[in-house]
């Protein structure tokens, strides 16, 4: 039996009303759900910070509450990921959508997922951040960090083994200070610390992960942003709240097929026959008519 083409298909299906009304009830599920894993999510941070800000007195600074902050989210996180290694059946939020949520209950991402998490728990504090993948053993990405923008300055957090780097006038470091004087700095790592991350380099953003497209992207933001705030520019940010980004990309994709499928209502009521073409002269008309048969029949 011969295939039809993937496009035909898919155009006689966008033309039959069933399959209109099943995709509108879908993406409708899929909006509620989306909304409900946010409020959950977005409460649950919310929390944590509540919980550190019973912490905080009028002697911290900004450099010291995100320090407090990075604190908790170790303690949180500490020894989780060999409970939850190899483990399976934990439902879409872990096999698909993998919002912050997951990476907080489960650190199955190891230094990826406090990373993470420390950022989406600073995010509710308003300071910007970025995710830093570090460069160890000529590898990108070996190690990932957080990188907060205090006030003054960006500095660097290491929430895998909440470590911070002290500067000598005993402000948080910079992962520039860090790269450049890394022989004082290495003496602040605590004991179990991997050797191997030696602030060798640091990128943002992967702008080879997909070819062609992230190149193009990175180019324009050349253009309108700049090289320096470009190249640390970091994307994953932008998806730290990760349902409320699927919510709206559901609510964008919901808006044309409730159109598509109002159109085709409207045409199976009104219109005598499918053939006809859908323009407004031809509603305004075949509306028209049915209003007068309506009302000789009264």
């Amino acid at each position: 039996m011969k295939r039809g083409n993937p496009f035909t298909i898919l155009k006689r299906a966008f033309r039959n009303l069933y399959f209109l009304m099943f995709l509108n009830g879908f993406l409708i599920a899929s909006l509620f759900y989306f909304r409900m894993q946010s409020a959950y999510e977005n409460g649950l941070f919310a929390s944590i910070k509540s919980s550190i800000d019973h912490q905080i007195d009028t002697d911290d600074t900004r450099d010291s509450i995100v320090v407090k902050a990075m604190d908790v989210c170790h303690l949180l996180m500490h020894n989780r990921a060999s409970t939850f290694t190899g483990a399976a059946m934990l439902g879409p939020e872990a096999d698909f959508f993998n919002g912050a949520s997951v990476d907080l209950m489960t650190t199955r991402g190891a230094c990826g997922s406090y990373a993470l998490v420390l950022a989406r728990l600073l995010q509710e504090y308003g300071y910007p951040v970025r995710i830093a993948q570090m460069k160890a053993e000529g590898i990108f990405g070996d190690h990932n960090l957080v990188e907060v923008n205090t006030g003054k300055s960006w500095v660097v957090l290491d929430p895998t083994f909440d470590l911070r780097f002290i500067r000598p006038d005993a402000r948080l470091a910079s992962f520039a200070d860090v790269q450049h004087n890394w022989n004082y700095y290495s003496t602040q790592t605590p004991k179990d610390y991997n050797p191997v991350y030696k602030y060798e380099d640091v990128r943002y953003t992967n702008w080879t992960k997909i070819p062609v497209l992230f190149p193009a992207i990175k180019s324009i933001f050349r253009i309108s942003m700049g090289r320096e705030r470009t190249d640390t520019f970091s994307v994953r940010t932008l998806f730290l709240k990760i349902y409320t980004v699927y919510f709206y990309i559901t609510l964008l994709l919901s808006i044309p097929v409730i159109l598509l499928t109002i159109r085709k209502l409207v045409k199976i009521k009104v219109f005598p026959s499918q053939d006809i073409p859908f323009t407004f002269n031809n509603l305004v008309k075949y509306m028209r008519a049915q209003r007068s048969n309506s009302s000789y029949i009264h």
